[in-house]
């Protein structure tokens, strides 16, 4: 993929974002079938609705403008929290419990009521546009995103778009995209099974009608009966899900106005929007996604010109940014500005041999197996050979327990898995258990000495402790430390572990920490 084609899809991604949000917003939690056929706001010329759809991807872009591949869930979390206005439903709960001193992923889970909600899956494109052609890492750093504010189905759904819209660089054939975005969430979520159903309905012939039905009935959501009277209800016919569990059913809408559009960018947007629910952001996710894949080039002028370009944003802090002139935050007025600074980023982004830059601009190699292969088994377990991934891959983020956190360092990586979650009494024992996986980069065996560190008034049976680091394939070591506060008043308490490796000097320190019930 040279410059010029990478350009013309990223600029259709955003434009296609724009303009799907634009024409949902106006739908946007109302319970009912609808029949609208283009846009119904006034004064739409040069001015599309302002929509966090949007406005959060722009603080994404602005953490990977400073760290590039080095931006994880901690940075992306604290850029979400200076930088990100909104405090409602999954972000209030996400950024409260970030200020709470409550790390992600933990944070987009505990006490969230809104885990399982749409405000995740609608930041996916900014991943998929800076890891062109390169799903799996897409999907991971959209896993990063999503942990701040949400977790389990929410997250799915960001990690699913972030896939397929990635692949769409390079494949168009909308089936095999979402097979591609399928692969990398559990068969076993709502999500797979809502798109599943989706997709049997389209290929056993029902129609439309039949396939709306169906997800309505299968997979509900709840999203309109936060903004509609129960007395005004229309589809009283279906039972709504409990508050808050609304992925399945809009990502599911989503998918079927990608499939019986049949690839024609505004009837696919109109047969999600006529939905209802959550339909700037049904509109805006497919319509990125067909932006990707037609390029901004073959868009209808129909759809893209109202909007020329322009983005509006209203849910990003301004004010703060503007005095703080230290760290210039990139606040672009139009999708081509955002599309070219995308560009530049990308080269911070993906791995050396996957791009090069030429006398006539940046060419990126894409992956030859777009599909999720991190569950593959492809060496022997147990077998020497260092067969370890530098990084956790997808796959293995997502299936971390709930109250668990993870880091990596240059050497090894680990996981803190708390016995039962996060929360102290005194007098009474509690245990994390630290599993740590050698990182592939030594290339030799080891030996680790955890030393753990805490506050007055807490006693680690285990202070010190001594282990081998493996390097065959699937092995990992796995300490459990025991926690007994005996007098501890304030309403938290860290303990610090310094885990070092013999014959390196780098400096590896990982924090857990405990709250009062």
């Amino acid at each position: 993929m040279n410059k010029s084609l990478l350009r013309d899809k990223i600029l259709g991604c955003f434009n296609g974002k724009n303009v799907g949000g634009t024409l949902g917003a106006p739908l946007e939690g109302k319970n009912g079938f609808f029949d609208i056929e283009y846009f119904i706001q006034p004064n739409i010329e040069n001015n599309p609705m302002p929509n966090d759809d949007l406005d959060l991807q722009i603080s994404s872009l602005n953490a990977v403008r400073r760290f590039g591949r080095n931006v994880n869930a901690e940075i992306l979390a604290e850029y979400f929290n200076i930088f990100v206005n909104p405090s409602w439903a999954e972000y209030g709960f996400g950024k409260s419990n970030l200020r709470r001193g409550i790390p992600t992923p933990i944070s987009g889970y505990h006490a969230n009521a809104y885990k399982d909600s749409c405000g995740s899956f609608i930041r996916s494109e900014i991943w998929a546009c800076l890891c062109p052609g390169h799903p799996d890492l897409a999907a991971r750093y959209a896993y990063f995103d999503s942990s701040i504010d949400h977790a389990d189905e929410g997250t799915y759904g960001e990690v699913f778009w972030a896939a397929m819209q990635s692949a769409a660089f390079v494949e168009s054939d909308i089936k095999k995209l979402i097979d591609i975005g399928l692969s990398y969430i559990p068969k076993s979520s709502a999500l797979y099974k809502g798109i599943t159903l989706v997709i049997n309905s389209y290929e056993n012939g029902k129609t439309y009608e039949e396939a709306r039905d169906t997800i309505f009935r299968e997979v509900p959501g709840a999203f309109s009966y936060q903004h509609t009277k129960l007395k005004v209800i229309k589809l009283t016919e279906y039972k709504p899900a409990s508050a808050g569990f609304d992925t399945p059913q809009n990502i599911a809408i989503a998918i079927m106005g990608l499939l019986y559009g049949e690839g024609d960018f505004g009837k696919s947007m109109l047969l999600a929007v006529n939905c209802g629910e959550d339909a700037d952001c049904t509109a805006g996710s497919l319509a990125a996604t067909l932006g990707i894949i037609l390029g901004n080039s073959q868009l209808p002028e129909k759809w893209i010109k109202p909007i020329n370009n322009v983005i509006i944003t209203a849910t990003l802090n301004t004010l703060d940014f503007t005095m703080t002139m230290n760290t210039p935050f990139f606040l672009p007025e139009s999708t081509q500005e955002l599309a070219d600074e995308i560009i530049r980023c990308i080269p911070k982004m993906l791995p050396v041999d996957t791009y090069d830059i030429t006398d006539s601009g940046l060419e990126v190699f894409p992956k030859d197996n777009l599909y999720c292969s991190d569950t593959e088994e492809v060496y022997y377990k147990g077998a020497f050979g260092n067969r370890a991934r530098e990084y956790f891959n997808t796959t293995e983020l997502i299936s971390l327990p709930h109250y668990s956190i993870f880091k990596e360092f240059s050497l090894f990586k680990i996981q803190a898995i708390y016995e039962n979650d996060f929360f102290f009494e005194n007098g009474k024992e509690t245990a994390v258990k630290l599993k740590i996986f050698d990182n592939g980069e030594s290339k030799i065996q080891h030996w680790l000495t955890v030393r753990s560190y805490t506050v007055d008034g807490v006693e680690i049976k285990e202070k010190v402790t001594t282990a081998p680091l493996s390097n065959c394939n699937g092995e990992v070591t796995e300490k459990t430390f025991h926690i007994l506060p005996n007098n501890v008043e304030s309403d938290k308490f860290d303990v610090i572990f310094d885990i070092s490796m013999e014959g390196h000097a780098s400096m590896n320190l990982f924090k857990v920490s405990f709250f009062a019930k």
